[in-house]
């Protein structure tokens, strides 16, 4: 089933045009990891983070996590750590889990900590059972 999942992300990331990206954030995404990881394509850091931009002022809250993350230690361009803060305090606002755990690790407060992390594990188990829907529904 993992090989099927896999051949199927792969698929969908080769056929993502520009044109797709322009108007809608999740083929922006696509587009952007396949730009920064080298799928179906040469690896070019400076339009993964180009598309993954567009991707995050779309609300895609994915690609605002890896836009912090490139901006942060300057993958595809200059760094910039206020805008990578910036970015992952946003994908944490949409209930983004990974941003919610990275930000609860560099929390100095134990409470607020606490609290990052307890929402990160709520969104984690939302994320669980649409999965679980979208395989029992097949």
């Amino acid at each position: 089933m993992t090989r099927v999942w896999m051949a199927a992300l792969l698929a969908a990331l080769m056929l993502t045009t520009a044109a797709d990206a322009a108007t809608d954030p999740a083929a922006a995404l696509r587009l952007g990891l396949a730009w920064r990881n080298g799928i179906g394509r040469r690896a070019d850091p400076v339009a993964a983070r180009q598309c993954l931009q567009e991707a995050a002022e779309g609300g895609e809250p994915a690609a605002m996590f890896v836009l912090a993350h490139m901006l942060a230690i300057g993958e595809g361009g200059p760094p910039d750590a206020v805008a990578a803060r910036t970015w992952l305090e946003r994908a944490a606002e949409r209930e983004y889990p990974e941003a919610l755990q990275e930000l609860a690790l560099g929390e100095p407060d134990p409470q607020r900590a606490d609290a990052l992390m307890r929402a990160a594990a709520h969104a984690l188990a939302h994320r669980a059972h649409a999965a679980r829907n979208v395989v029992n529904q097949k």
